[in-house]
């Protein structure tokens, strides 16, 4: 399984332009090979169910994590491939045991395309740089993760002793990508070897969403989920801008719900057996009233606009975008949205089943030409062999969304 993301002139991009602008993906989940030739900085994908909208997202937050193993189970987990967690009682050991190893090892055979079945004798290996470690087998599978000169490296091994390693390595864009352009990325796979690293337990349930916050931050990528932010998160991204000028940019897209309210702030903090809970301070009400009181929508809004902070310079992916939010302010919604992408250098990718939300959409990116707004429809190709890709810019999104142009 191959995930890579490159510049068609073998450039790579500066964090003030976008991170990426273009991405092919092989063998991962649905895909056994898509190409999305162009993207822009704020990016709407589409198509039907089961085409691999959830899936993209998936892919690009592997990439912007740089296959992070907490990142990994996150992705297992959310999509209940991995059910089971350490227990609060057990002993920390960094190390997998070999029942945890094995449930990883089935686990993750999820992400690759067609599922290949356990093997003992197939040996399934992310690429390195350490001269004294092994080369890649004929019949390896590849996951290759590229993002500007990293390559993003993993090694699942079936093998008597059922481990599984991980590994990062750098890696020349350029050779990369002609590799991919004259379709020969097996050798090059090959030609590159690894260096094995043991993978990490199972985590604990309640220490494991810390580490899923904690890489979030580190990496500059956050997703939300149609579930939205957990409140660990939500609590975390706000302290982390608390008495900043950021503050005021939230409150501003809270605004575009609700354009009463004038404070926000978080309550119950050091108080026994009190839950922290998030209050605002609105011209319709004398006294504070908790954010949740005012709706799902204004707590969509409010994710997101935490959620961009988080991401600066890097990427936010959001699955199901309307999600809470009435036809009626989701124009508005995506104008905060563009205007926060370009102050605070994220790349944002959305996904949608909503003709309201592409026609919004499509509103809100009229206004930012300067922006790059892509539409992305995915959809099954006529023969039956796979998914493919079909891009909107402005001048077909106009078009499609004058005539009605069915594009979901």
């Amino acid at each position: 399984m191959a995930i890579y993301a490159f510049q068609p002139n073998g450039l790579i991009v500066n964090m003030s332009e976008l991170h990426l602008d273009s991405f092919v993906i092989k063998n991962f989940r649905c895909f056994e090979h898509l190409t999305i030739e162009k993207l822009g900085r704020v990016n709407l994908i589409v198509g039907k169910n089961s085409v691999g909208k959830t899936a993209l997202l998936e892919a690009l937050w592997l990439l912007g994590s740089e296959g992070d193993w907490s990142i990994i189970q996150k992705i297992l987990y959310d999509r209940s491939e991995l059910v089971r967690y350490k227990s609060a009682d057990s002993r920390d050991d960094f190390r997998a045991d070999s029942l945890e190893t094995q449930e990883q090892i089935e686990a993750v055979r999820s992400f690759f395309f067609g599922r290949p079945p356990v093997n003992s004798e197939r040996t399934i290996f992310y690429s390195g740089t350490n001269p004294t470690s092994g080369k890649f087998s004929d019949d390896a599978f590849v996951f290759n993760l590229i993002a500007k000169q990293h390559n993003i490296s993993l090694a699942i091994r079936y093998g008597s002793d059922h481990d599984l390693y991980m590994h990062r390595s750098n890696i020349i864009i350029d050779s990369l990508i002609d590799a991919i352009q004259n379709n020969q990325t097996n050798t090059l796979v090959k030609e590159h070897i690894f260096e094995p690293m043991i993978i990490p337990s199972l985590p604990k349930k309640e220490l494991f969403e810390y580490a899923v916050i904690g890489r979030s931050k580190d990496y500059k990528t956050v997703f939300i989920p149609l579930s939205g932010l957990t409140w660990k998160s939500t609590c975390t991204y706000w302290d982390d801008l608390a008495l900043t000028d950021r503050e005021d940019a939230i409150i501003s897209c809270l605004q575009v719900i609700e354009p009463s309210i004038k404070r926000f702030t978080f309550k119950g903090e050091n108080m026994d057996n009190r839950v922290r809970y998030s209050v605002v301070k609105t011209e319709r009400f004398r006294d504070p009233v908790p954010l949740a009181n005012l709706g799902e929508g204004i707590q969509r809004v409010f994710a997101m606009a935490l959620a961009m902070s988080t991401a600066s310079n890097g990427y936010l992916l959001i699955d199901e975008f309307e999600t809470g939010l009435h036809h009626s302010v989701q124009a508005d919604v995506w104008r905060a949205v563009f205007k926060l992408a370009n102050e605070w250098n994220v790349q944002v990718f959305a996904t949608t089943h909503s003709w309201d939300c592409v026609e919004a959409f499509q509103e809100a990116s009229a206004e930012n030409k300067d922006e790059e707004a892509m539409l992305i429809r995915l959809q099954r190709k006529r023969d039956g062999t796979g998914i493919e890709v079909v891009s909107y810019d402005e001048r077909r999104r106009d078009i499609a969304t004058r005539q009605g142009v069915e594009v979901r």
